[in-house]
């Protein structure tokens, strides 16, 4: 940097209506770039002591108040920390004579990072490759102690250098230092003053608050990520444009944007089967691959909460690049704590209870923990203490079922609260300390009325204060430690939270791998507890690499025909099912059936899990003459070892009655259906998750049976009660909405059809389009079909091409029920819209799909047929 009073640097007025050629010092003005809110920037040549262009900016006329100016100078001072290849360089600075600022910085030629990426259609990867330099930048001023506060696309421009993609961070006007002053004159922000854009600007910014950390940053990374990869941005531009100051401050702060994948799938609804010219690829496509994983980072990324967010900006980088590698993202997928959080608005009375009881047993727990250190002679007396926890984690696993957020309506037992009162009796909390201890909890409770609210309460009230006891009282002790987070794990699995038992087996399964070896009897169960929990949180790509590590140590230690070894295989086997992987699955579960039938014997409930197991991977590869004899099996094992009122036993009986269905056999497939659900009511209550399941199951074969009546009450019953209990958006709710829409089409009734389906057509899209596409293939069917009869012919043509597609992506070819109903429905529609609006080719459409269709329809007649005893 340069003095502005040293010699050659003689210091002009520049106004706003400043020309081509004049001079400040060196630099001559060759043209206006820009103008932002007090600052202007001219691209200008400097002819001394090196000849370059560059960008200088110079306070506006007008703008030049004490708060400006400091504002400015600490651009100035910022920008002149920063030595990295994507943040724009510092070259000199100075002050005009009337004493406003300026300073000369690196002149990038770009253009803002979205345009470029639209421009240049870059895919996916490309975006994200990008877009990892952009965080490299940001860490490194962060690094420096500087806050950039006004990241956005128009201040990352993106040029192409060596025939790649290269970005530089421009315009550090409102960046805030973290360590010590930036400039003599420090600026203290006004109270409520709002600096920086709306759109990319995090709740706590929004707020005026003077508590700004990197996070905001985090926060503005994340918006522009949500633009790369669905081209708008998380908040509608519209609604923040008219609105008023203190409603910006709140739709910032309170409204939830949809995921990346919503926005496109909704893109995808308007534009119907187009092509999205800023990609060349149709928004639906796009809306897939950024389902889940992508999803995930951003959302994480613009968590309204700053703790909730990435700490860094490496941190999110490097999570894009786990994304890219095809590896596990750290960030975590919202699962069952918010479907656990909507349960809670509605049914706050009976969860207080049972979190209540959490909080105690889990105090207790530690408080227990305390005792055995205190009373330890040696480790083996702290482990056997541990063991005995072990038993009262378990017995807190137990009571925790009491608080089942589908026991909706159901208050603690008299006898529970027995058996709980007498648990905290044997721990050393004083009766004051748990009184107090609950009552502060139960004050927090009752101004909770928020999604999601609950597992922040239970982390705040009960883990991360056990884990900080565990932390301060077990730090020489690591073995008990892992032990006791082992025991806390299996709590939060017991009520759903798999994501936080994931991460403490995660210390767990480090701990015990780092001070026992891979080889030793506890780290196997931790790997295998690890890849368990990964599985519950959806993630068997990632629970994969576990269980492959423990068979084979096991295979090493123990024997192929070991029964862990046979664990290990089952598990493995089971998560390449849930990948799809199924020709590399088939054979490991073979080999574990096979292997426990001959050292276990038939019944034992792990052979009976393998038939299963093996049964069910035969249904997803559309072997269902295969299954049946599996699942019989299964069904007949459960029955006889584990009795007619497991839920073992209910699932396989469930599990029957899809081999049924899928072989075209409605009618022996009701029985089954219909004494799992009424098994499911009686045990476990009406609005049990695996009842209502259930209920929908019964309720589809009755539509397919053409028992109109009753299906139509069956399903009416199921939509209303899941949607109260999982949501309008969850799977099973859109099942059953779906075969009720069919019932409705079988009664003539399309317009009720319609008005049933659209709502949730962007629903059906981002939960089933990927999990479930013969469920989403019907979706469609039956809204196209409702469409088609109203004459809507366009939006009635998209979805039932787009069932077509599903159908024949899904299962190889268009045989089946419901698949030969979509050529059908296609070739009627085209029939018809030739009637409304012939001469327009509909007519040669309609042809083509009906000799489809009599060729499909001729092929199921033949291998029925074949088929048939």
């Amino acid at each position: 940097m340069s003095d502005s009073n040293a010699p050659g640097h003689a210091t002009i007025d520049i106004g706003s209506g400043a020309g081509v050629g004049d001079r400040i010092g060196p630099f001559k003005i060759l043209q206006l770039l820009g103008e932002g809110g007090f600052g202007a920037v001219y691209e200008a040549e400097q002819s001394e002591p090196v000849k370059r262009r560059v960008a200088l900016k110079i306070i506006k006329l007008g703008m030049d108040t004490r708060e400006v100016i400091a504002r400015f100078e600490a651009e100035r001072q910022a920008l002149a920390l920063m030595d990295h290849p994507h943040i724009a360089r510092v070259f000199d600075a100075g002050a005009t004579e009337t004493g406003r600022p300026y300073f000369v910085m690196e002149l990038v030629k770009g253009e803002p990072i979205t345009t470029y990426c639209a421009r240049h259609l870059l895919s996916i990867p490309q975006r994200l490759q990008l877009f990892e330099q952009v965080c490299a930048a940001v860490q490194h001023a962060h690094t420096k102690g500087v806050i950039h506060r006004d990241l956005k696309p128009s201040n990352v421009l993106v040029s192409t250098q060596d025939n790649a993609a290269f970005a530089k961070v421009i315009d550090f006007g409102i960046a805030k230092a973290t360590s010590g002053r930036l400039t003599e004159r420090t600026l203290f922000t006004e109270a409520n003053l709002m600096m920086g854009t709306p759109l990319y600007m995090s709740p706590e910014q929004a707020e005026g608050s003077a508590d700004i950390d990197t996070r905001t940053d985090i926060y503005s990374l994340g918006v522009i990520l949500y633009q790369l990869l669905t081209d708008s941005t998380p908040l509608d531009s519209n609604s923040l444009g008219a609105a008023a100051y203190g409603e910006v401050q709140r739709i910032i702060r309170e409204v939830e944007p949809p995921r990346p994948s919503v926005r496109l799938s909704q893109s995808a609804r308007k534009q119907l089967l187009g092509v999205d010219t800023r990609r060349g690829m149709d928004p639906g496509k796009l809306a897939r691959i950024v389902r889940g994983e992508l999803d995930w980072i951003v959302m994480k990324a613009i968590e309204k909460d700053r703790a909730r967010r990435y700490d860094t900006a490496s941190a999110l980088s490097a999570d894009v690049q786990r994304y890219l590698d095809g590896e596990p993202v750290l960030a975590a997928p919202p699962g069952t704590a918010y479907r656990l959080g909507k349960f809670v608005r509605r049914n706050k009375v009976p969860v207080v209870a049972g979190t209540l009881v959490a909080l105690a047993l889990l105090a207790g727990l530690v408080a227990f923990a305390w005792q055995a250190h205190i009373a330890r002679e040696q480790e083996r007396v702290a482990q056997q203490r541990a063991s005995e926890l072990r038993q009262v984690a378990d017995f807190q696993a137990a009571m925790l079922e009491q608080m089942d957020p589908t026991r909706i309506g159901k208050s603690l037992s008299d006898d529970v609260m027995q058996k709980y009162a007498a648990t905290l009796a044997k721990t050393k909390l004083s009766a004051d300390e748990r009184a107090r201890d609950l009552e502060a909890f139960r004050e927090q409770w009752e101004k909770v009325d928020a999604p999601g609210v609950v597992t922040g309460l239970i982390d705040r009230a009960i883990l991360k204060p056990a884990l900080a006891e565990l932390d301060r009282k077990f730090k020489a002790q690591p073995l008990v430690d892992a032990s006791l987070r082992e025991a806390l794990a299996d709590s939060y699995g017991g009520i759903g939270l798999s994501d936080r038992a994931a991460s403490l087996l995660q210390d767990v399964t480090a701990t015990r791998r780092r001070l026992l070896g891979d080889d030793d009897r506890e780290s196997l169960e931790a790997m295998e507890n690890l890849g368990s929990a990964l599985v519950a949180q959806d993630k068997p790509d990632a629970a994969e690499a576990w269980f492959r590590r423990t068979l084979a140590i096991r295979r090493r230690k123990l024997g192929a025909d070991h029964p862990d070894t046979l664990e290990s295989l089952s598990d493995l086997g089971a998560s390449l099912d849930a990948q799809g992987k199924l020709k590399e699955a088939e054979p490991l579960l073979r080999d574990s059936l096979a292997k426990r039938q001959h050292a276990l014997g038939a019944d034992d409930p792990k052979t009976i899990e393998s038939t299963s197991r093996l049964g069910g991977l035969l249904l997803d590869e559309g072997k269902s003459r295969l299954a049946e004899p599996l699942m019989r099996d299964a069904l007949a094992g459960n029955r006889r070892v584990l009795g007619e009122d497991s839920p073992k036993t209910l699932g396989a009986i469930n599990d029957v009655g899809a081999v049924m269905m899928m072989e075209g056999r409605p009618h022996d497939a009701e029985p089954y259906f219909r004494e799992a659900w009424e098994k499911h009511k009686r045990l476990q209550g009406e609005d049990f998750p695996d009842t209502l399941q259930s209920l929908s199951n019964l309720g589809g074969v009755l539509m397919v049976e053409k028992k109109t009546a009753e299906a139509e009450s069956v399903l009416r019953e199921a939509v209303v009660k899941s949607r109260r209990v999982f949501g309008a958006d969850d799977g099973t709710t859109l099942l059953a909405t779906a075969s009720l829409g069919k019932v409705l089409l079988d009664e003539g009734r399309f317009a009720d059809a319609e008005q049933l389906l659209s709502p949730s057509e962007a629903d059906a899209r981002h939960v089933l389009a990927d999990a479930s596409p013969p469920q989403f293939g019907l979706f469609m069917l039956v809204l196209g079909k409702a469409r088609a009869e109203q004459h809507e012919f366009a939006p009635a043509e998209a979805a039932l091409l787009e069932a077509d597609a599903t159908f024949g992506k899904a299962s190889g070819s268009r045989g089946g029920t419901f698949p030969l109903m979509t050529v059908r429905a296609l070739a009627d529609l085209y029939a018809a819209w030739d009637k409304a609006d012939p001469g327009k080719g509909y007519a040669a459409k309609s042809v083509r799909w009906n000799a489809q269709w009599k060729k499909l329809d001729a092929e199921a007649a033949e291998k029925k047929r074949a088929t048939s005893p």
